[in-house]
């Protein structure tokens, strides 16, 4: 494996493994079948058997290296390590390989086109916090808590408030993130609320925050397409 990773080839495991992170934030997940993947530039992501997002991961630059090791049980121990900041490690104790490849000159040269991005409408709120809520008064961009970076973070009147952006429809899980993100902030400010904005949102979402009472903010995507129009004419005269 490690010569694998040398060459810099694509590798896709299939496995049964524990993983310890260090890094965003601190995180153990026990043993179970997951799905590893180590791109040609040092990304590795691995996946759970279900769902959309990776378990954890490793962006690149990465220097990552297999070791074989016998203390009672063997195991293939996979250590990640980024070389740049912010500094992250990783730690996969591989117990059982299922399935294991490798694939060599993949390309992709092609780029992406994105119309939209979450940092795009970040900057768009963070220059019109009124969007937000007329009272509300921007305090941070990707503020850092233990569960993640709140995209804004500001407070409306005596409410200190979190703000969770989406740039599609919003699911239940950005609903579950933003309830997450509020029931922290409750836990060490007297008065604290959430916000999730998104251009519209799932019925199940809905529903979720208007129990946990939990705004929701209906934004138009429209909005960035014009404004990212205005600032690409303007920086053709500068």
């Amino acid at each position: 494996m490690n010569r694998d990773l040398e060459e810099r080839k694509f590798i896709q495991m299939v496995c049964s493994c524990s993983i310890e992170y260090d890094g965003r934030s601190k995180s153990s997940i026990g043993e179970g079948h997951r799905i590893i993947i180590i791109k040609p530039d040092s990304t590795l992501l691995i996946h759970s058997i279900t769902g959309l997002k990776p378990v954890n991961w490793m962006r690149a630059p990465t220097e990552t290296i297999a070791e074989y090791v016998e203390r009672g049980r063997k195991e293939i121990i996979l250590r990640s390590g980024r070389t740049k900041k912010p500094y992250e490690d990783m730690s996969v104790h591989i117990y059982e390989v299922l399935d294991y490849r490798t694939y060599s000159n993949l390309q992709d040269r092609e780029e992406l086109d994105l119309r939209h991005t979450e940092k795009d409408l970040q900057d768009h709120l963070a220059r019109n916090p009124e969007l937000v809520h007329p009272e509300f008064r921007l305090k941070s961009r990707e503020y850092q808590s233990p569960l993640g970076f709140f995209d804004l973070y500001g407070r409306i009147g005596d409410s200190y408030v979190v703000v969770e952006l989406k740039v599609e429809r919003a699911g239940l899980p950005a609903a579950l993130q933003i309830k997450r993100y509020r029931d922290w902030l409750q836990q060490h400010m007297e008065n604290a609320s959430g916000i999730l904005v998104a251009p519209s949102i799932t019925p199940t979402a809905k529903t979720l925050l208007k129990k946990e009472d939990i705004e929701f903010k209906k934004i138009r995507v429209h909005d960035l397409e014009m404004e990212r129009k205005r600032t690409k004419k303007l920086s053709e005269w500068c």
